[in-house]
């Protein structure tokens, strides 16, 4: 049965219920959400609550093992007439009183002690140095008296030595036994003399940690400020060798990020051991450089959040329920007159289906049913509305504002006529936008960017036609570009011959001296002219260029300059180590002078009368800066000179250069001589 002839006590029962059941339901949503919400906040802050407890619990315990080894270095340093064997009992009678201590000791500076470690070399707690190093401990079960180990390594006595203070070590292996040392420095005078110390074993911690629950099935587990593992209720081979970065867990890795920096708080994640959805609150412990972890299954933490929702949709269900009846009765009480007032409406809804828009209800009814005339006023606006925004829609495209859209909410025919102006608007505007775009591009000289919206009829004739001229200019752009590139490459070959003229006129005019300081002077210039030329022949061989294959550019120099000074191969090796590198002109021309002055110079230099030597250079990439090291293993730089103020005209040239290129230039004296050249 069709809509418009079911009864009018039918559809006000509907709206009635069907409005009440919307507006119950929104307040049991709001309700349930925001009740829900406390309680979740609650559950978060007990959770927060209890890792706090147990964080400052374990602080308490550490502050406590900090203050034994405090109490044993301020005794030591106390007393002048203490013997070792006194000293002994102390540790021993210390390490009985602290059953969850792994060992005490003390462990002096050679001689320190009493002056006497020459009698007790290798004796029991002592080394082959005789040093006073007592280590009571219970490593191996009962307690035993070892000497300490690896002292001159391990960060438990050289951090107490450096520093002169307090130390909490990171978690270490110390004879096979993952532990943290609290060592306190002894001192005498103001001088460091020793330390004194307790070593607690992470085992120790890792079971009362290993029986702390929270709810049902949730666990705890204790890492170090660099997130290693200290300890872990089920996995315990990841202790001390897995960190929480190794889970690959983003918010593990963010929780491990909070953690290095002392932080507190807490991640929602999944369980890398179960695969649930979890909690992971996180405290530090402040004393001990360690964070207390409390790991909660989300489902449990919140379980009494899902059974407080469950009894409040159960109420608002009943509510519903009772409200409905209410609304069944008042729809009865609404029938009757509705009807006479449709009645008497029915004429002026005929005018309306038939076009007569201009007519409207009279609402001067009773207050009670002045809605529905009115409401019938709202179907005609309804109707006019399509109309006359149809109307506004065709004027503001006809002004040129394709952007303008019809938004009425309608339906029928109404609904197809805004439809078909808002799509040919929308390809109007999408036409003019993209035809604009490659416009744009080719004022900005670029050509790649091609009209992708055609149209049909006189529109495909505009855009096929912006897209021809665009092919056109691009074609003639390239045929530019490469008239160009031709014009360059024959540039630098006429720069590179040139300069290969002038170093033949140099090493003829040579030939008419015979102070060999003038003839050096002529090699010198005519170096330099070829590793400019050197440059230019690189980038006339370049394919881009714009930049030179700068390794295969070095090897051919230094090839030359071996060749210029006509060396004793036999004598002097000269050694290349450089990696594949580019550069552009302004950094390869300064770049190669400077290594054409500094292997000169260990040519001219580093080797007198034949001696056997090594030239090396070396040039490599990483992290984005260049290292250039240019060396010898001859007679050194002089001691007494500054290359930096010097009357050379190369390490002027050098200097200045590095200084052009933004460079840095150091010195190393050792073992020969050794110019190291950093860029950016």
């Amino acid at each position: 049965m069709e809509w418009k002839n079911k009864s009018l006590k039918f559809k006000l029962i509907l709206y009635i219920v069907t409005g009440t059941l919307l507006v119950l339901a929104t307040s049991t949503v709001m309700t349930i959400s925001t009740v829900t919400t406390q309680e979740e906040e609650l559950a978060y802050k007990q959770s927060i609550e209890m890792a706090r407890n147990y964080a400052n619990e374990f602080n308490g315990d550490m502050k406590t093992n900090r203050g034994i080894a405090k109490t044993i270095a301020v005794s030591m340093s106390s007393y002048d007439s203490m013997s070792r064997e006194e000293a002994n009992n102390m540790l021993y009678n210390l390490l009985v009183e602290h059953p969850h201590l792994l060992g005490t000791y003390i462990a002096y500076e050679p001689d320190a002690f009493d002056g006497n470690d020459n009698l007790y070399v290798n004796s029991q707690g002592h080394d082959s140095t005789g040093r006073f190093i007592p280590y009571w401990n219970k490593i191996t079960g009962p307690i035993t008296l070892d000497p300490l180990l690896n002292y001159d390594t391990l960060d438990y006595y050289q951090l107490p030595k450096k520093t002169e203070s307090e130390v909490l070590t990171e978690p270490y292996y110390y004879e096979g036994v993952f532990i943290v040392s609290y060592v306190s420095p002894i001192m005498k005078n103001g001088e460091f003399i020793g330390i004194g110390g307790v070593d607690v074993s992470l085992n120790y911690l890792d079971e009362e940690i290993s029986e702390v629950k929270a709810f049902d099935t949730g666990y705890a587990f204790m890492t170090g400020n660099t997130g290693i593992l200290v300890s872990h209720p089920t996995n315990k081979d990841w202790i001390g060798e897995k960190t929480l970065y190794d889970f690959g867990i983003e918010e593990v890795s963010k929780a491990a990020d909070d953690i290095g920096d002392g932080k507190s708080g807490h991640v929602e994640t999944i369980d890398p051991i179960t695969g649930e959805k979890i909690v992971m609150f996180y405290e530090p412990i402040r004393t001990g450089n360690f964070s207390f972890i409390l790991v909660i299954p989300k489902e449990e933490m919140l379980a009494g959040i899902t059974t407080l929702s469950n009894k409040l949709l159960q109420i608002s269900f009943a509510a519903i329920i009772f409200m409905a009846g209410i609304s069944y009765l008042i729809a009865l009480s609404f029938t009757k007159p509705i009807k006479e007032i449709v009645r008497d409406f029915k004429s002026i809804s005929k005018d309306a289906v038939m076009g007569k828009l201009g007519s409207r209800a009279e609402t001067d009814v009773e207050t009670d049913f002045r809605e529905i005339p009115m409401g019938l006023n709202e179907i005609l606006d309804a109707v006019t509305a399509p109309i006359h925004d149809t109307i506004r829609l065709t004027n503001a495209l006809a002004k040129g504002e394709l952007g303008e859209r019809s938004h009425l909410d309608v339906h029928g025919e109404f609904r197809q006529l805004a439809n078909t102006l808002d799509n040919f608007a929308e390809l109007l505007d999408i036409i003019i936008k993209d035809s604009n775009q490659v416009l744009t591009a080719v004022q900005n000289n670029d050509f790649s960017r091609r009209v992708k919206v055609y149209g049909d009829g006189d529109f495909l004739i505009l855009t096929e036609g912006i897209e021809k001229t665009r092919a056109t200019l691009s074609r003639m752009i390239d045929e530019r570009k490469k008239i160009e590139e031709i014009r360059k490459k024959e540039i630098h070959h006429r720069i590179k011959n040139n300069l290969q003229v002038i170093s033949s006129l140099l090493d003829l005019e040579s030939d008419k001296f015979e102070d060999k300081y003038v003839i050096e002077a002529f090699r010198e210039s005519q170096n330099r002219v070829i590793s400019m030329a050197l440059v230019h022949e690189e980038l006339y061989r370049s394919q881009d260029m714009e930049s030179i294959d700068f390794s295969d550019y070095l090897m051919k120099l230094v090839n030359e300059l071996s060749y210029s000074y006509a060396i004793n191969k036999e004598n002097i090796q000269v050694k290349l180590d450089i990696d594949p590198t580019f550069l552009d002109m302004d950094t390869a021309i300064p770049l190669g002078m400077i290594v054409n002055e500094l292997v000169s110079n260990s040519f001219k230099h580093a080797f007198k009368n034949g001696k056997i030597g090594e030239i090396y250079v070396h040039l490599s990439i990483k992290d984005g800066s260049l290292t250039l090291i240019v060396g010898d293993n001859g007679v050194g730089f002089p001691e007494n000179i500054n290359f930096k103020e010097t009357d050379s005209l190369g390490l002027q040239l050098v200097t200045t250069l590095t200084s052009q290129i933004d460079g840095i230039i150091e010195l190393d004296r050792n073992k020969g001589t050794k110019f190291r050249i950093i860029l950016k």
